[in-house]
This record gives C-alpha cells, sequence and structure tokens, in this order.
C-alpha cells in the first residue's frame, strides 16, 4: 500500500521537485518505507512507498519500464502477479525486479487499456505513456484504493487523497453541500464521483480515465460490470455451488498471503473475519496474529467469540481494551482528519482504528472480512428483500414460506421488526396479523424536528443516482446495490483511511472479484436460509470455525458504546459543545441540534449515529475546511 500523486501544468510551464514532493509529504502515512518523483516538463509524478513485495530498492517508484516508454505510479497490490508474469513472459515481455507494480506495465505493454481486465487485486494507478502523450489512470473493481483528482484551467492533479491536492491548492478547501447533505440525512456515501470537497473528483470504482495531454480533454471507461446470468452459465450450472465458493474463498485467501512481510488478521468475532482466520491457520497452516477490540458493555462485548476462536485456530492474539478515557475526542480528530470528511460511524470507527494502532506495532499487512454481509445477505434488511421474492411468486406455498420466515425472524430477532415492510407483513400475514408485529418495531424518535435551514437545503442536489446490476431477484438486487452504493463504498472508504493512518495494507479476501461474480450469481437460498444469513459460508467453512461462531445468529462487527460515552465520558462536555457549535454553521438548524441531544442524553431515544455524525462534521470543518 502507497500514496500516489501527480500535478499537469496546462501552461506548459515546468513542474518543479518541490511540488511533488509537498504533494506526497502530506502522504507520509500511506508510504513511509520509501519516496520517489518523476518530473518531465510541465509532468509530474510523485510517490510515497510501503515495501510489502521485493523489499529491495528496485521496487522504488515512480517505476519506468525497461524501455523508458512508461511511467508508473501505483497504490495497491496485484495478487495475481505471479501468474501474469509468467504469461507475460512467454509473450515476450522482459522483467527487472520481482515487484507486481513492473507486471502492470508489461500488462499496460502487452494488453493496453485492456490490462485491467487480467488483474485480481485492489489498486490506483497512473501510466505515463510517453509515446501516446497520455496518462492512463485506473481504479480497481470495488474501489477499494482511493483514486482523488481536479481538474482546473491551470493544472490536472490527482493523488491518494485530497489532503495531497490540498497540501499544494489549499484554496480547494471549500465543502460540498450537497455531500454534507446526504452525510447528515445518513444517506450513503462514495456512490458517485463527488467527494467532501466541492471541486475534488473521486475516480469511481471499475472505472479507467485517460488524460489526453495535447488536448486536455478526460475519457473515463467502465471496464467492468457484473453479469449474473453469464456467470451462472460459467461458473455454477451444473456444479455444487457449496464446494464451488470454497474453493474460490480459499484461492482468495491463498493469493492474498503472497508477501515480504508478515500477515496478520482482525478478528472481530464474527463469522466472516473469523473464517479468514480459521482458513488461514487450517488450511494453510500459518499461525497468524490477530487484532481485536474488546469492550465491558455487554451489548459491544465479542470476547467471548474472539477467544474461542483464537483457542481453535491456535493464533497469536492481541486485545485491544479502547475506552472513552482514552483522548477519546483526540481519536476521532485524528480519524476525520486521515479520512478527509466526517463519518457516520464514527464510534465503530474507533474500534477499527484502535484495532490498526496494536497491529501496527507488530505486523504491516492485515486480512479482514468486509465484504461478505453485501454478497450474502449478512444484514437483517435482507429479510425484507428474499419476502419480496418469495411473495412475487403469488402461490400457497410461497405465503407458506413467508410466514415462516417471518415467525423464524419475529422469534430470533424481535427487536428488529422495522427491518420488515408493513406491505410485505400484511401481504404474507393480512392486515390483522401483521399488526402482532408492527407493535414490536421501536419508535426510533421521540419527536421530529426539521433539520436543515431553508436557505442550505436550498443549495443541494437532492437526487440519488439508481444503482442497479444485471442480477436476479429482489434480495440479489439489494445486495449490489449495497455491494456498489449503499453499504461497501464508504466501509471501504473507512477501513483505507484508517488502516493507511498507521501503515498498514488490509487485504479483503472476500471481494475477490471472483468470489464477487460467483456469489451475485448465486440463487436466495444459498444466502438465507431460515435464521440463518450467509448459509453457504457457514455450510461451506464449518470446518474452519468453532461451533459457537459457526452458529451465531447476532450480529456486531467492532461495535463502539457512543450512545453511553456522549452521557458518560470524562469528554462529554467538550462533545456537547462540538455538537452544539454546528448549529452556527448555517447547515442544521440549532434549535435541531439541541432537540435531538436533549432526547438522547434523556433517554427518550437513541440518536447515537446522528449525534456522532453531527460531532464528526464539526471537527472536520474545525480541522480540514479553513
Amino acid at each position: 500500500m502507497c500514496g500516489i500523486a501527480g500535478l499537469v501544468k496546462k501552461d506548459g510551464t515546468k513542474v518543479f521537485v518541490g511540488e511533488i514532493k509537498a504533494m506526497t509529504d502530506a502522504l507520509i502515512h500511506r508510504g513511509p518505507d520509501d519516496e520517489g518523483n518523476y518530473m518531465w516538463g510541465n509532468i509530474g509524478l510523485g510517490h510515497r512507498r510501503l515495501s510489502i513485495i521485493d523489499l529491495s530498492e528496485k521496487g522504488r517508484q515512480p517505476m519506468e519500464s525497461h524501455d523508458g516508454k512508461y511511467v508508473i505510479v501505483f497504490n495497491g497490490e496485484i495478487y495475481n502477479y505471479v501468474e501474469l508474469k509468467e504469461e507475460l513472459k512467454k509473450a515476450g515481455s522482459r522483467f527487472l525486479n520481482d515487484t507486481d507494480t513492473e507486471v502492470i506495465l508489461e500488462s499496460y505493454r502487452c494488453w493496453g487499456e485492456d490490462c485491467v481486465n487480467h488483474f485480481n487485486g485492489m489498486w490506483s494507478f497512473v501510466i505515463f505513456d510517453r509515446d501516446r502523450e497520455i496518462l492512463f489512470g485506473s481504479r480497481d473493481r470495488l474501489g477499494v484504493k482511493p483514486f482523488c483528482y481536479i481538474n482546473r484551467d491551470d493544472v490536472f492533479a490527482f493523488a491518494s487523497e485530497p489532503k495531497g491536492i490540498l497540501e499544494l491548492f489549499p484554496e480547494e478547501r471549500k465543502y460540498n453541500p450537497t455531500v454534507v447533505y446526504r452525510f447528515v440525512k445518513g444517506w450513503a456515501l462514495d456512490t458517485d464521483q463527488q467527494t467532501f470537497y466541492k471541486d475534488i473528483l473521486q475516480l469511481e470504482p471499475a472505472t479507467s480515465m485517460i488524460y489526453h495531454l495535447k488536448t486536455d480533454k478526460i475519457e473515463q471507461k467502465k471496464y467492468w460490470e457484473i453479469d449474473a446470468d453469464a456467470i451462472y452459465e460459467r461458473c455454477i450450472k451444473g456444479r455444487n455451488p457449496v464446494d464451488e465458493f470454497k474453493s474460490l474463498l480459499e484461492d482468495a485467501v491463498r493469493i492474498r498471503l503472497r508477501s515480504d512481510v508478515e500477515v496478520g488478521s482482525s478478528l472481530s468475532g464474527g463469522l466472516d473475519s473469523s473464517t479468514l482466520v480459521g482458513i488461514i491457520s487450517r488450511k494453510f497452516h500459518k499461525r497468524v496474529n490477530t487484532f481485536s477490540s474488546v469492550y465491558e458493555d455487554e451489548d459491544c462485548n465479542e470476547k467471548e467469540y474472539i477467544d474461542e476462536v483464537n483457542q481453535f485456530a491456535g493464533t497469536v492474539p492481541d486485545l485491544v481494551y479502547p475506552s472513552e478515557n482514552s483522548h477519546l475526542l483526540e481519536a476521532f480528530e485524528k480519524i476525520v482528519v486521515h479520512h478527509d470528511g466526517p463519518d457516520k460511524t464514527g464510534a465503530s470507527l474507533y474500534s477499527g482504528y484502535s484495532v490498526y494502532q496494536e497491529a501496527n506495532k507488530s505486523v504491516k499487512v492485515l486480512m479482514d472480512g468486509q465484504g461478505a454481509d453485501e454478497l450474502l445477505a449478512g444484514y437483517l434488511s435482507s429479510y425484507n428483500a428474499l419476502l419480496g421474492d418469495i411473495l412475487s411468486e403469488k402461490s400457497l406455498l410461497s405465503k407458506v414460506k413467508a410466514m415462516k420466515i417471518i415467525s423464524v425472524f419475529g422469534r430470533e430477532w424481535p427487536g428488529q421488526m422495522i427491518n420488515i415492510s408493513t406491505e410485505a407483513l400484511q401481504s404474507a400475514l393480512g392486515k390483522r396479523a401483521a399488526r402482532h408485529y408492527t407493535r414490536k418495531r421501536p419508535n426510533s424518535f421521540s419527536k421530529p424536528v426539521a433539520m436543515f435551514y431553508k436557505e442550505f437545503e436550498d443549495s443541494v442536489d437532492k437526487s440519488i443516482a439508481e444503482h442497479r446490476g444485471n442480477v436476479r431477484g429482489k434480495l440479489n438486487q439489494e445486495l449490489y446495490e449495497q455491494l456498489t452504493a449503499s453499504s461497501l463504498p464508504a466501509i471501504l472508504h473507512n477501513v483505507d483511511g484508517n488502516s493507511m493512518a498507521f501503515s498498514l495494507e488490509i487485504r479483503l479476501p472476500f471481494l475477490d472479484y471472483r468470489v464477487v461474480e460467483f456469489c451475485m450469481a448465486l440463487d436466495k437460498k444459498y444466502k438465507i436460509k431460515n435464521q440463518w444469513t450467509k448459509w453457504i459460508l457457514r455450510k461451506s467453512c464449518k470446518e474452519y470455525l468453532p461451533e459457537k461462531v459457526l452458529y451465531r445468529t447476532n450480529k456486531m462487527g467492532f461495535p463502539a458504546p457512543f450512545g453511553r460515552w456522549l452521557r458518560e465520558c470524562g469528554e462529554k462536555e467538550e462533545m456537547r459543545e462540538m455538537i452544539f457549535a454546528l448549529g452556527s454553521r448555517g447547515i442544521v438548524r440549532e434549535e435541531a441540534v439541541h432537540e435531538y441531544y436533549r432526547q438522547h442524553i434523556s433517554g427518550e431515544a437513541d440518536h447515537s449515529d446522528l449525534l456522532c455524525r453531527f460531532l464528526t462534521l464539526e471537527i472536520w470543518f474545525r480541522k480540514c475546511i479553513y
């Protein structure tokens, strides 16, 4: 994992080393091991290196091809670089080092812009093609690695994070009202090119970009789409899906263990991270270092599951005990700065931040389980989409199936009936019987409050781009939306921000594109079966899990007791002051801020998530918007 940056001056004047160094110095946390730059007249490229593969100086970037035609700055990992290198050698390619970076260069020489379809990995990179006089940039299929850029009348610039651009152009510290509005509303983030900064854009996932140096034109092309029907015919039809899934996931872990430094794993105690730890230890016979956060609060404590997995897998465990007494606000400020924006899950982010901080002391690479929930229906809201699929069959048998699902859901998660729509309940049970379940829904708000100042609200674009994929059924469509819009993009943004704060590389086997495609083509019966979410994962990987985790139905995922912190922690008054200060910025009405805070503190309602958004937004304004 690294930091990349680049600058083109459109008037043809020279780019100076000091300008590129200023950009990369702002990204030093992404790559503390080495730095480099490449200057070519009005073009400058810069790089900060976190050494993972081929630790020698031969891996230094920017890297030139052996003939000097191409120069690359690259952030990420190409996990199948070993296989690609052999294929390219047979095609006549020459190699001077053992890095995956050089494999990208030679892949570009061999396959041109289509090279990205040969990669299995996570990446953001830019290649300066001197012959064609272009910059060719690309971002991986799911957007694991960030790519920010700005295109003004005078310059084109890019960087791994906005701060790399802002270091050279501080006048761009202008907030984006539309993204701030989405954030406060709790809507999905990172769903399009917009960022929290008004004029800084991001290259979208699965997208390549060509910047033409002569004409100052930008072309963008989506290079990957999920075609569930084609994937089903190619990978599932006539095969045992359980065996196929297991084989794919094991291979995804195998190639992500390729490293010249030690690889550890995050461990929350949930199904996903526990499975990865089990595969690493029991399939590949590696004694893995695990890193976990533990709280004493009962609704946040997963220690019994963490201990069970560590004992079962024979790991080297490292438990972190985050505390509200450990400079909580200081940590939140650092998180916001590293993320170049506020965060709506700041409390749970604090848990992940604490884990990565501890892991940094002993490893450079961590496995993690992000993506499994979005692929295999790990969120309880997916039951509603499942009911939609079942009831769309419009038969007596489908009604019986729906009634059974509702009964199981009500028994297992009685406090979560808000996840099942009134329409689904009434279609399956009738209006009278449905009331039995609607009465169990919690009342989230004791009193509605008008949120925004009118002038601010009138200035924003409230439209939301639709994310629909070529997948079968309502459940898979919802999972596709979670994968590409409503859930995963923001999670990946947070993972990158938190991990890079401590110069850690995070590897995500569930987001191997082969696993993603396979899961998107799977029938719903392999995802939810009665009370078992992620059924195919439980079925295929049971040998890698202790029974206590295998049959676990409650879900937490690096939780944190932020609601209690607002009432009890030593910095509660400072938090209150910062939350209230947001009301003076002309965005959220002062009356709304005070009322939501009052409702939470009094116990009328739980507004933890909303108040966390208020807090981190105010922190961001103070730290990042001048």
